[in-house]
């Protein structure tokens, strides 16, 4: 195809997303997809064709078949109905970026799409609300992937960052360099983030879908931002709401993988299963009470 390569799939993350597809949550998103689709968004694994690349993913403008690289499908936009749960793959060249040596092709996959919403979640934090530097900044979720790069993200800009992770998460969280507020339903955590900040948080990134009462943590004129637009709450007191609309970036994908290379960013992994388990995936996944993301792997 034209303008595209191919991709040999090691590994794919089970995401929510997925599930949430198959059942046909998201079908107002796709309404012209058409069936047999392919379910997954991110994916790490090999070139099989040379792939231009921007000057910041590849120096000299290549990337050699044979390289090791991740990224994922835009699976709500042109590439709707042809997901990473295949072992190869076509895509655009601008989605992929290299995966450094360190960071194994099932910690990648976990990264490519979720850090890289959680980063564009702050950005869009900050776009809004303006410099974070001292503010103040609530993550729900902050356990994941998507919540744990938002935190990193903004405390490294300067924020004091109140979050809520999983069950017996809390040493995790505070490793961010967050402080834990305890894990109790929406209206319980903007109570709890109103007893530390009486005033109310500058700005939310709900990356847990926490009910619409988060938004009573968030102080009049502050920030609201949802992990995707379609579960946001209606903006209240001078409140501005959006959601995270994630699109590749093949460049702040690489900083972010060369970061798990360091060892400042995690990269969870619940388990490797062999990809013919998917639907034995979705099950786990829907039963919740994993650490780290399941991984599908060929």
């Amino acid at each position: 195809m034209p303008g595209r390569v191919r991709v040999h799939v090691a590994a794919r993350a089970v995401n929510p997303a997925d599930l949430g597809t198959r059942a046909g949550d998201f079908a107002a998103m796709t309404p012209d997809l058409t069936f047999p689709a392919v379910l997954g968004w991110d994916f790490a694994g090999t070139l099989l064709d040379d792939a231009a690349a921007s000057a910041d993913v590849a120096p000299d403008g290549v990337l050699a078949a044979g390289t090791r690289v991740a990224g994922f499908v835009p699976w709500f936009g042109e590439a709707a109905g042809a997901g990473s749960y295949a072992e190869v793959i076509v895509v655009d060249p601008a989605w992929v970026t290299p995966v450094p040596d360190g960071v194994s092709d099932a910690e990648a996959s976990v990264l490519a799409m979720n850090a890289l919403t959680g980063a564009h979640a702050i950005d869009l934090l900050a776009s809004l609300a303006g410099d974070l530097d001292g503010s103040t900044v609530l993550v729900t979720g902050a356990s994941g992937p998507v919540g744990a790069a938002a935190v990193r993200d903004a405390v490294g800009r300067g924020a004091r960052v109140l979050a809520v992770g999983s069950a017996d998460d809390d040493a995790f969280v505070a490793g961010l360099g967050a402080e834990v507020l305890p894990r109790t339903d929406a209206a319980g955590i903007a109570a709890a983030a109103r007893a530390v900040v009486p005033d109310g948080v500058d700005g939310v990134f709900n990356a847990g879908l926490a009910s619409h009462e988060l938004l009573d943590a968030v102080r009049d004129g502050g920030t609201f931002v949802s992990a995707t637009r379609g579960f946001m709450p209606e903006p209240a007191r001078g409140i501005t709401v959006d959601g995270v609309h994630v699109e590749p970036d093949a460049p702040r994908l690489a900083r972010l993988l060369r970061d798990a290379a360091d060892g400042t960013l995690p990269a969870r992994v619940a388990e490797e299963l062999p990809l013919a388990d998917a639907a034995d995936a979705h099950r786990r996944l829907a039963k919740g009470g994993l650490r780290g993301k399941l991984v599908l792997v060929s």
